[in-house]
């Protein structure tokens, strides 16, 4: 496994989470959405917080009520809201972004030029350590537009070397398709997505192939692998993927080949997929991209669950752009404890085998994502 000599992660520290407060909180220069709710709950947080326990509680959002009003906002109002004035005030690159909308309307967010630059380094480092090639052309199979991930792919691509062809893909259509029963319809905009795949496989130099984790489900029946026999690195984003699944696709359809996981949300950030390890008994486990992301798996009381089991993932963005106190997340995951090749190296709880409840149980169409 390559190793990059450094890494550009560490833990949280308390210094890390009084600036990140400094920064939202300030009366005259803040994030009017986090000014007007500590006004509001009468918290505070500018002077009590100066640790991350005191942000987990006094800061965290803290009932299903905070966190409906929070995401509605992020909904319905400006995004300037949610950008510290200071911020706005550099005038500096920033990002607005969309969620899927697989839960409702778009939730809108934004990754400053800051966050962007560090996000590029980590994850150059994560595909480095899994060895996904560079100077080699990608292509992006998932959602462009106003979502995050086709953007970062690009950048992925054109910061190491190759170029990035795109297959452009609608997942809020594919959703209204599934949910009134547009069988037809459906089928056939799957049908087109992999109909163009192929025109690209067939006819360019594709190396590394970034598709969500639904579509690489798919693959194996819809596209086959002949076509995609030159390629040496496999990245998947989306939903959850299965052990089977992964066992499946690095030894039987594309033995050899790296398959990376990518974990996160337009709003939240990303985090990478520890390298691979027979250890891992091909369950995806995933790296939260400490200092800018915290992830934390808890239990109904908003405790953090012992290692190895099982609770909801609750989010922490501290970044100058954003600020995402203790978000919880639709997801369920497994709490991990380091261990391996890695362990030294990301020494902060792991996150494995991510799912979504809504989709596994059937309440929701999850389509192409």
């Amino acid at each position: 496994m390559p190793r990059p000599s450094e890494t550009v992660l560490r833990q949280i520290t308390d210094d890390d989470v009084r600036r990140t407060v400094r920064l939202h909180l300030d009366p005259r220069h803040g994030t009017p959405y986090w000014l007007e709710r500590d006004r509001r709950l009468g918290t505070n947080a500018l002077e009590k917080v100066q640790s991350f326990q005191d942000a987990v509680s006094l800061l965290g959002l803290t009932d299903g009520a905070d966190q409906m009003h929070y995401e509605e906002a992020s909904r319905r109002t400006p995004l300037e809201n949610f950008v510290p004035r200071s911020v706005l005030g550099e005038r500096g690159a920033l990002w607005a972004a969309q969620t899927g909308g697989t839960t409702g309307p778009a939730k809108h967010g934004t990754w400053g030029a800051r966050y962007w630059a560090d996000i590029l380094e980590f994850s150059d480092e994560f595909l480095d350590l899994h060895g996904v090639p560079r100077n080699t052309n990608w292509l992006f199979v998932g959602p462009m537009g106003p979502h995050t991930t086709g953007r970062l792919v690009v950048a992925f691509a054109e910061r190491r070397g190759g170029m990035c062809f795109s297959i452009d893909l609608d997942p809020r259509i594919v959703k209204i398709f599934g949910e009134e029963g547009m069988t037809a319809a459906y089928d056939r905009y799957v049908r087109h997505i992999w109909d163009q795949v192929e025109e690209v496989v067939r006819s360019q130099d594709i190396g590394v192939v970034f598709c969500t984790s639904r579509l690489l489900d798919m693959l194996p029946e819809r596209l086959g692998t002949e076509p995609l026999a030159g390629v040496r690195a496999i990245v998947h984003a989306g939903t959850t993927m299965e052990p089977d699944a992964h066992r499946e696709l690095r030894e039987e359809v594309f033995p050899g080949v790296p398959v990376v996981g990518m974990y996160g949300t337009s709003t939240t950030g990303i985090n990478w997929q520890k390298p691979f390890e027979a250890e891992d008994g091909h369950r995806v486990v995933y790296v939260p991209c400490r200092p800018h992301v915290a992830l934390d798996v808890i239990d109904e009381h908003g405790a953090e669950v012992p290692y190895g089991e099982e609770g909801r993932v609750r989010v922490w963005r501290l970044t100058d752009d954003a600020l995402v106190p203790g978000f919880l997340e639709r997801d369920r995951a497994r709490r991990v404890r380091p261990y391996g090749v890695a362990a030294e190296r990301y020494p902060w709880p792991w996150l494995g085998d991510p799912y979504s409840p809504e989709f596994t149980e059937g309440r929701r169409v999850e389509g192409v994502y």
